[in-house]
């Protein structure tokens, strides 16, 4: 039996106990096994309320054998550890440094700042009169005052002269060499910077409020149900959050930007520095002509933050819940990039998952659309699909794959946010998307019991019984869960590593991972993203590098490709060297430099060359680095290799308007089986040996947005070979169902007994002549196939031609299938009979023209078409009659 892999958020506001039991046994109903508690929406969280709440729904999992996840905040992002700081522990706010700036002209006689004035912001007119905290700003206090040479424009030497010690607490006085110079004056803040009511991460005090807001608190009420009913804790986008913008360029060096501070990150930059880091700090905030100390005292602060965060909050929290046997999972911001940033971001996506249990990713709010790998969607915010579609997905699974303490298992919060219009169908292919990327486990985003229409980030599932599409989320969570235990418990075979772009990104001028990624993986080159961390500590991995592969924690790859980069770490340089003899591929261009040593020339191993992005998988291939070929080339074909009894293959066809229908090489020498696993069952594949004897060919049909798995059979027993549809209604006779039905409706809570049926001679889009109607919709038919009563025939199968957006079919009373996603098609014989049929068919609506009946949300995320609603256009029946 399929472990449990599935845990949707639970949205809790303080319901009454029938509707907070009612809906977990609806999440039961969806073969769901456990639950995430969200408290944002709650009142009293961690307050009586919340422990009455809590005691219903550990009572209800109990009597289900479920599992309970807790998300960790009272809001969101985590961090503001149920409100702590505010209340018990204001010494504990972020701090930051900030700076104001001076433009002057050196001169032979002295100058002098008002320094106690540039503790602050600058603001404009438009500003005066925004809330500011004035108690808090009078504890700002000044680390470093420096002057730096103008070049260009914004642009600046690096030139610097330290003028720290001409402050004599109000003023600072000095003189200054002819020219243009701008005086940084930097000092460290509470409220000149992000949300002051958060914990500051890399302090570690201030970090561990979390714990004693939330973790300790569940503990006290719940000891005896951790590591038994309560599985762990779920950190939703813990974030650094220097500032309150939601922007993703949030680089060191962005213009006004407050950056994160402690006093451990000041020891060690004077540990690394000694007291001529408070000269550099300029080059956090300018930009420099010779991209040389600016490049390093940017890497080394991101660095140092990011390790800190590492430390102080992500295994600090991971050790807690070791310690009191239960897990630590969650995702940060991965955004556009954000991942390696500040902001939003936990500056190094691999460091800020070391504590937890399982890698984390987040897919919502339209980050990830079917057909649309490299377009920029516009929605919450601007997305980049190259990103999102080439990067995001591998990322996780990388980390999942690839650090030990992970166990193979790669978190998505997946749905939540792309609105009611987001149905079961495009949930399929997001999923199918994930899997084919490595994600096995899921926390379906959202479960939310407000009265409906919840305009709270939907979809929702059950919405209170008024989602038409809730008996087939049902249906696809349980295909869901059978996928991820199929691809859990072994080990991904991927043929290259690429290394993690977020140190380069820190550096300055380099190229995003996902151009890589998506070149590779168009080629059906499959990889694995490494971090820098994991080749400078290949033991911690259960690593090791023999000159001529790459092993990391099970996983043997064939060569490193990295992602062009103008200057790299003296770490990576280091550690390439090392393993001299590996293949290491450069993209584009070799690097220029090692950061911090200036023009001096780098040696790197013979191993390392360059080759252009064009050029990357035709050199591959030719060094047999690949596992999978397709035939013809299609650069939408998207295949992930898994390993545990046999081999496991799956396949999507990623393309929204292409059909793939080819052969492909998969590198194994037995029978192959393709597993259905929305039907749990197997069919035979025809198979051919390859001609250069490295495994062999299998026929592959694939409609847009479809999948399949292919795998070695092994000791699977199954008779029924499989064909593709094409195949199967050759010769077939031709019955055309289209027209003269009986249709009916009704709203998802409505009684089906009470459905009114209607005759309709054309089959048209309901929404022709209702445009607010959402529901599910019967159409049904009598019809007559021809012959004597002991003829039955020997295959049948029906087509629908525009569905929108699933279809159950009953043939004679039987159920014969359902399609979640097209294509709409699926075989039928078993069920007919010689002479009169009737035939059934059910097709849900999502809830997206529901909402017009409604009052409309005081905001939009995003406008989209509206797709029409019910089965119109050809429907047909194929008969191969017995002979």
């Amino acid at each position: 039996m399929a472990e449990n892999h599935i845990f949707p958020f639970l949205w809790m506001r303080g319901e009454a106990e029938e509707i907070l039991r009612e809906e977990i046994g609806k999440i039961a109903e969806c073969g769901i096994k456990a639950v995430c508690v969200e408290a944002r929406p709650h009142d009293d969280f961690c307050g009586d309320g919340w422990w009455h709440d809590m005691d219903i729904v550990i009572d209800e999992a109990k009597k289900r054998d479920m599992k309970i996840w807790i998300l960790d905040d009272k809001h969101f992002p985590t961090g503001y550890a149920n409100g702590l700081i505010e209340k018990k522990y204001p010494e504990r706010k972020k701090l930051y440094i900030n700076c104001t700036t001076a433009d002057v002209f050196g001169s032979s006689h002295k100058l002098t700042l008002n320094i106690s004035r540039m503790l602050k912001p600058t603001i404009g007119y438009w500003e005066i009169g925004k809330p500011v905290n004035e108690e808090e700003r009078k504890n700002n206090r000044m680390l470093a005052i420096a002057a730096v040479r103008f070049y260009e424009g914004d642009v600046f030497t690096e030139d610097v002269i330290d003028l720290t010690d001409t402050f004599d607490g109000t003023f600072a006085t000095f003189e200054l060499p002819e020219g243009q110079w701008r005086v940084y004056v930097i000092y460290k803040t509470r409220t000149d910077g992000g949300n002051e009511s958060y914990i500051n991460m890399i302090d570690k005090e201030s970090a561990h409020t979390q714990i004693e807001g939330v973790y300790e608190a569940h503990y006290a009420h719940y000891a005896d149900e951790f590591g038994k009913t309560i599985a762990g804790f779920f950190s939703d986008e813990p974030q650094f959050g220097n500032t309150s913008e939601m922007g993703f360029d949030m680089n060191v060096g962005r213009r006004k930007m407050p950056l994160p501070w402690s006093d451990e990150l000041q020891e060690m930059m004077e540990e690394k520095y000694g007291n001529t880091f408070l000269s550099y700090l300029p080059y956090l905030f300018a930009e420099t002509k010779e991209k040389q100390m600016g490049v390093q005292i940017r890497y080394d602060y991101m660095d140092m933050v990011s390790k800190l965060y590492q430390k102080n909050f992500s295994d600090m929290i991971g050790a807690w819940c070791a310690e009191h046997g239960v897990e630590y999972i969650g995702h940060v911001v991965e955004d556009n990039g954000i991942h390696s940033r500040l902001g939003m971001g936990a500056a190094h996506y691999f460091r800020a998952m070391s504590g937890q249990d399982m890698a984390g990713i987040d897919c919502i709010g339209g980050q990830i659309v079917y057909g649309a790998p490299v377009e920029t969607r516009r929605g919450m915010v601007d997305a980049d699909g190259e990103f999102y579609h080439y990067a995001l997905g591998k990322m996780g699974a990388s980390c999942g794959h690839l650090d030990p303490k992970k166990k193979g298992r790669t978190m998505c919060e997946l749905f939540g946010a792309y609105g009611w219009s987001f149905g079961v169908r495009d949930m399929k292919y997001l999923l199918d998307h994930l899997l084919a990327k490595g994600v096995n486990y899921l926390v379906p985003h959202a479960f939310s019991m407000a009265d409906y229409p919840d305009i709270d980030c939907p979809p929702h599932f059950y919405a209170r019984g008024n989602n038409p599409e809730f008996p087939y989320f049902a249906e696809l969570m349980k295909y869901g869960n059978r996928m991820c235990d199929l691809l859990s418990g072994g080990r991904h075979i991927a043929s290259v590593a690429v290394l993690y772009d977020g140190e380069a990104d820190w550096s300055g001028e380099h190229m995003p991972m996902q151009k890589v990624c998506r070149e590779l993986l168009g080629s059906q080159i499959d990889l694995d993203i490494v971090s820098l961390d994991m080749l400078c500590d290949l033991s911690a991995y259960n690593g090791a590098c023999d000159g001529n592969t790459l092993q990391i924690n099970g996983e043997t790859f064939g060569a490193l490709v990295i992602p062009y980069v103008k200057q790299i770490s003296a770490r990576l340089a280091d550690v390439l060297t090392e393993m001299d003899g590996l293949p290491v591929f450069f993209v584009d261009a070799m690097p220029d430099q090692v950061i911090g040593q200036g023009e001096k020339e780098i040696r790197l191993p013979k191993s390392c060359v360059q080759v252009q992005l064009i050029n990357l998988c035709e050199t591959l291939k030719a060094h047999g680095m690949y596992e999978v070929e397709a035939a013809p080339a299609y650069k939408n074909l998207s295949v992930y290799h898994y390993e545990k009894d046999r081999h496991i293959f799956m396949l999507l066809n990623e393309s929204a308007e292409q059909s793939f229908s080819g052969n492909v090489c998969l590198p194994i020498g037995e029978d192959v089986v393709y597993y259905d696993a929305m039907k749990d069952c197997y069919e035979n594949a025809e198979v051919k040996p390859a001609e250069h004897g490295k495994g062999v060919w299998v026929s592959v049909d694939l409609e847009p947005g479809e999948s399949c798995v292919l795998m070695e059979k092994k000791e699977i027993v199954c008779e029924s070979a499989h064909c593709s549809f094409a195949e199967m209604t050759e010769g077939c006779n031709v019955i055309d169902l289209s027209e003269d039905w009986m249709v009916g409706k009704r709203k998802a809570k409505e009684d089906p007994e009470t459905m009114k049926m209607d005759v309709v001679k054309t089959l048209t889009p309901i929404s022709d002549t209702e445009p607010a109607f959402a529901g599910v919709i019967r159409y049904e038919k009598t019809f007559t196939l021809d012959g004597a009563e002991e003829r039955l025939p020997k295959e049948a199968y029906l087509k629908a031609g525009h569905v929108y957006e699933m279809m159950k079919v009953t043939v004679n009373g039987q159920q014969a299938g359902i399609r979640l996603a097209p294509p709409y098609q699926l075989p039928v014989g078993e069920y007919l009979n010689a002479g009169e049929n009737t035939l059934q068919i059910e097709v849900a609506t999502t809830p997206a023209r529901d909402q017009l009946n409604y009052p409309q949300p005081p905001f939009d995320f995003s406008h989209e078409a509206m797709e029409p609603t019910g089965m119109f256009g050809e429907v047909v029946l194929f008969v191969k009659e017995e002979k």
